[in-house]
């Protein structure tokens, strides 16, 4: 198994996308960070991420409950 991290795929530097390899099959771990702005789901909103094999998309949105 081997991992890559794809700073390709999306362009933001609160998005990492990790890959990992198994034989010739290859899934993706997202990991996403937004700012108290939430700049970075501004951002999902307007780019579509489009991955086969995602397996896990994890991260903090900053994301307050208005009570």
């Amino acid at each position: 198994m081997r991992f890559a991290l794809y700073l390709d795929i999306v362009n933001h530097y609160d998005i990492n996308v990790l890959a990992f390899h198994n034989n010739c099959d290859i899934y993706f771990i997202i990991n996403i960070y937004s700012n108290s702005n939430q700049t970075t789901l501004y951002f999902l909103c307007q780019n579509i991420i489009n991955l086969d094999n995602t397996i896990i998309i994890t991260g903090d949105f900053n994301i307050r409950d208005s009570d």
